[in-house]
């Protein structure tokens, strides 16, 4: 499994050719369907920052790079273009995450998804610094039902008895 923070930054190059058309900027991602839709590109084009490539034209997700076929997967992108539950990733990531019971469950500092597929499969969440380094970060599965706040996360009450801490992650 890949994470969304790993992502940022990266070279986009082509396969082919070898050249570097961006980088990545942000990650565009459906939580309703639970799926990475997208990466817009920083350095693209002069004029606009809405250049991407939407998951499905990507070859690879590598460690160091980002593979394309081909400069045509290059469009304009933006989640007001696609359907679905669509946000960047800077808006539902460093959010405090409630359950609707009221109950703190932490912060949002990454997700996991499947690099070929894009499937987003688990939430990572920290309780603080010294927590994260004295008994790791955990991790929680995506909530079938959840709302996305100007800067928290609501999720259902059951979510509390699914986060695990990272180290028994399988």
């Amino acid at each position: 499994m890949q994470k969304l923070r790993q992502l940022f930054g990266l070279p986009v190059l082509i396969t082919g050719t070898g050249a570097q058309i961006g980088e990545v900027q942000e990650v565009i991602v459906d939580l309703e369907q639970a799926a990475v839709r997208g990466i817009v590109l920083a350095g693209a084009n002069w004029f606009t920052n809405d250049q991407g490539i939407v998951f499905e034209d990507l070859f690879r997700v590598g460690r160091d790079a980002v593979m394309v076929r081909a400069s045509y997967a290059l469009r304009n992108l933006t989640p007001a273009m696609m359907p679905g539950t669509i946000y960047y990733s800077r808006d539902v990531l460093d959010k405090q995450i409630y359950t609707d019971t009221g109950l703190n469950l932490g912060m949002l500092v990454d997700i996991a998804y499947d690099g070929i597929t894009g499937e987003i499969k688990a939430y990572e969440v920290s309780d603080g610094l010294i927590t994260d380094l004295l008994y790791g970060r955990k991790t929680m599965p995506l909530p079938q039902a959840q709302v996305v706040g100007q800067d928290k996360l609501i999720v259902p009450d059951t979510m509390t008895n699914l986060l695990i801490p990272e180290s028994k992650q399988v």
